[in-house]
């Protein structure tokens, strides 16, 4: 399971989009490095997006 499979992304934030954007684009690329540096990026953006419980 990838790290962005535990927080799914958040229908409307813009940030989720860009960051999944250019994830994709590192995979078009053929960059793992940076897929691995936006996997970190977009799973941290989106823990932000839960709310306490």
């Amino acid at each position: 399971m990838s790290a962005t499979a535990s927080a799914p992304m958040t229908p409307g934030c813009a940030e989720c989009d860009d960051l999944e954007r250019s994830r994709k684009q590192a995979v078009t690329d053929r960059d793992l490095s940076k897929v691995t540096d936006f996997r970190v990026l977009i799973a941290r953006h989106r823990a932000r997006h839960r709310v306490p419980s």
